[in-house]
Parts: structure tokens; C-alpha cells; sequence
């Protein structure tokens, strides 16, 4: 037997004496700096010195973890789509955020691909969409939002199932219903089966957001938790392009969520009645594609 299939053995024989023990560890708690630190180890920088190995160093770890992920994968006879194919979407869309820098890129598909291994059975709302389909993540106001909310969210999100397959199908992640401060939270343990906690729902929203070919934040109201979610996309999300529909009874008062143009592909919609939004709602479907578009103004108004 030669050196390399001697390794083969001995790495496979190591790998499965370790899976074999079956003790059961608890899911550790990871956060971002948690896994820059794991990923320093796998792909350390070049130190400069000649001789040095690192990079090579971490392409061989990157494919021995690969081939872990693949024999995962074969052993439990799942995800549907297969891990590596995961792995190149997902660094597909992490590229597409400019605000961010590599380093916070790798964390994210770090993080990324731990949940995607601790929980392979993705819900039919994110499976992989067909070919041309949006999936849109809709942020509407919940804590702060009364009877009068609702009812504008109600008829914009009518005005946006007027665009259904025109041209383009969507698939609505967080759904397409009108929530208010006595709903939302009744919804969400309807729709995934668990307690409501800031924790939960937190960490349900954002795995929706990681899958939003398009970001749409109905604006009826003020909402601390909309600017969280806008931040986390164009700085640590999929940075996809996102579509303002503010209400003119509740307008943008925050500088900071103005203007982001230099940030990400945002547009910005105001609009009395929600029948105005008709016919730039159509403009901007057409100029979409699975998470690019084509070079639009910073700012457009219903209307203008």
C-alpha cells in the first residue's frame, strides 16, 4: 500500500473511531469571533518567511472538510441539495455584499453552514427555488403597529401579489400576510411550532433573510427591529436589493436609513394610497433577477 492510501486509511480509520463513540454533545453556542478563530487556525495568513505552507496548509484542511461534509451527507442521505452545492451558493451570495469585508464573509459562511448541518430539513418556503423565481423577505411593523397599520400593509401586499409572475413567480419567505402587535407572535408559533422568545424568532428571521433575493420593507409605521434586520443584511446578509414602500403618514425620519445607495441596490417608493405603487412595483420586477438587477436611481417616488 503507498503513502497516500496509507494516509486515506489511517484518516478514515481516526474519522470513524471518533463518530463511533456516539456521545452526544450539546450545539455549541458560536458567535462571529468564535468562528474568525476557528477559521485562523483553518486558513492561517502568510507569515512571509520563505518556505511557508500556510495557504497550501489550508487548502488541504478546506478539502479534508469536504470530504467530511460529503461523507456526512452520503451516510444520513440528505440535504437534498448536496453540501458543496450549498457551500458555492452561499459564497455566492455572501460576494454580493460589498459591505463587507472577507474576513466577516468567511464567519458568516461559517455560521452559515453550521446551521445548514444541524438543521438539513430546510422548510418548503426556502427550498431552492425554479429558475426566474423572487424570494422575497417582506418587513412590515409589528410591535408598534395597530389596526391603521395593518390595513395599509394589507392592501401594499395586495398590490405586490398583483406582481406574482410578472414576469416573475415569487416565493414569499416570511409570508404574505398583515400582521399587527396582537398577531405577529400568535403567527410565528403557528408557522414554526416553537415558543415565541426574542431568541427564537430573532434567529428565524434572519435564516429567512440569508435566502432573500429581495429585501421589501413596508414601511407603515416606526419599527426598531426593521433597521436591525435592513443593518444585518447590507452588513452581514446576503446584501440583495432592497425596495422601501413608505407610507407617507409614517416617513423616514432616521438619517441613517436614507440615502444607502452607496451601501446596496435600494430604492425607495412613498405613497398615500397604495394603488400608486401599481406601476413602479412593475419597474422594479422587471429589472429583477434572482438577486441582481440592472442600474436604477437611488431614490424614485410613486407618482414623481
Amino acid at each position: 500500500m503507498g503513502s497516500t492510501d496509507q494516509f486515506h486509511s489511517r484518516a478514515a480509520a481516526e474519522l470513524l473511531q471518533r463518530l463511533a463513540r456516539g456521545e452526544v454533545r450539546q450545539p455549541a453556542r458560536w458567535t462571529p469571533a468564535d468562528a474568525a478563530r476557528l477559521l485562523e487556525r483553518v486558513q492561517p495568513a502568510h507569515s512571509g518567511h520563505p518556505g511557508d505552507q500556510s495557504r497550501e496548509r489550508g487548502q488541504l484542511a478546506a478539502a479534508f472538510l469536504a470530504g467530511v461534509a460529503q461523507g456526512h451527507e452520503e451516510a444520513d442521505a440528505g440535504p437534498a441539495a448536496s453540501y458543496v452545492s450549498m457551500a458555492l451558493q452561499a459564497a455566492r451570495t455572501l460576494l454580493k455584499n460589498r459591505a463587507a469585508t472577507q474576513a466577516d464573509r468567511a464567519s458568516h459562511a461559517f455560521l452559515a453552514g453550521l446551521r445548514a448541518a444541524r438543521a438539513p430539513a430546510v422548510p418548503t418556503s426556502l427550498d431552492e427555488p425554479a429558475p426566474g423565481d423572487l424570494r422575497l423577505f417582506v418587513r412590515q411593523p409589528f410591535t408598534e403597529s395597530g389596526e391603521t397599520q395593518q390595513g395599509v400593509v394589507a392592501s401594499v401586499l395586495d398590490r405586490l401579489r398583483a406582481r406574482d409572475g410578472r414576469p416573475h413567480a415569487f416565493r414569499y419567505l416570511t409570508g404574505c400576510r398583515a400582521e399587527s402587535a396582537d398577531t405577529f407572535r400568535t403567527s410565528f408559533e403557528r408557522e414554526t411550532g416553537a415558543a415565541f422568545t426574542p431568541e427564537t424568532f430573532r434567529a428565524h428571521r434572519l435564516r429567512q433573510l440569508d435566502q432573500a433575493d429581495v429585501f421589501v420593507n413596508i414601511r407603515a409605521g416606526m419599527s426598531e427591529s426593521s433597521a436591525f434586520e435592513l443593518s444585518y443584511h447590507v452588513f452581514r446578509g446576503a446584501c440583495t436589493p432592497i425596495l422601501f414602500l413608505v407610507w407617507k403618514q409614517a416617513p423616514i425620519k432616521t438619517t441613517l436609513l436614507k440615502d444607502l445607495g452607496s451601501l446596496c441596490d435600494v430604492t425607495y417608493l412613498e405613497f398615500d394610497d397604495p394603488a400608486e405603487l401599481d406601476a413602479p412595483l412593475a419597474d422594479f420586477f422587471r429589472s429583477c433577477e434572482r438577486g441582481r438587477r440592472s442600474a436604477r436611481p437611488a431614490l424614485a417616488r410613486a407618482g414623481a
